[in-house]
């Protein structure tokens, strides 16, 4: 039985080794339809590992280093669902309940629920009996400026695509889960994609779609 491995950084040999045989990880994610964004970070660790355990046993290489290193990464992504499941999940308001037609989470609370929600106030200035502006409706809700964006583009023959950055990657996936709600609420589905890449979320024309 081996000893367990122990990460410490790189040699020199095994960071050139890491880099000519990193399109491993790439394949890995891609195979298992892993979302980089989620994923990536999870199992990078785990492959540099693999790595240093490939030099340090020479033993291993009666096999390939992508079914060892697939080893270790397939280890660490079921480590990770195993902690997933154990915490207490967390859903998006604007996301869509399973098994209804494009309901989502805030369309079921009531009254009652409001007082429930926390609306992060610490984190925001807030000022009362301010004079009120006229609002932009979307839906029965006020609309934001990246929807405003997106009706703007939408219009626009001459531009095919359009990314919207925000400051944080939770606000980017908060705003790509509203984007996504616009877009099946309006039946867009046909004429753009909406999705997310870090603290950037992106729309495109779909070529041959509804004009």
């Amino acid at each position: 039985m081996h000893a367990r491995t122990q990460y410490t950084p790189l040699t020199a040999e095994e960071q050139c080794f890491a880099e000519s045989n990193h399109y491993v990880v790439e394949q890995f994610l891609k195979r298992n339809r892993l979302e980089p964004d989620d994923w990536y970070d999870v199992v990078i660790f785990r492959y540099l590992l693999s790595v240093k355990k490939w030099h340090q046993e020479p033993e291993l290489h009666k096999w390939k280093f992508s079914t060892i290193a697939g080893q270790g990464m397939r280890s660490a992504v079921g480590n990770e669902k195993k902690k997933d499941s154990r915490r207490i999940q967390t859903i998006s308001l604007d996301g869509v309940i399973p098994g209804t037609e494009d309901m989502t989470y805030m369309d079921k609370i009531t009254a009652d629920n409001l007082d429930y929600i926390n609306y992060g106030e610490e984190d925001m200035n807030i000022s009362y009996n301010t004079e009120i502006p006229a609002r932009r409706r979307w839906g029965g809700a006020a609309k934001g400026d990246d929807v405003i964006a997106l009706e703007t583009f939408l219009k626009a023959r001459k531009h095919r695509n359009m990314c919207i950055g925000y400051d944080s990657r939770e606000e980017a996936k908060r705003r790509c889960s509203a984007l996504q709600s616009y877009r099946r609420t309006h039946k867009l589905q046909e004429e753009i994609e909406v999705y997310r890449v870090d603290e950037k979320v992106y729309v495109v024309k779909i070529e041959g779609g509804r004009k």
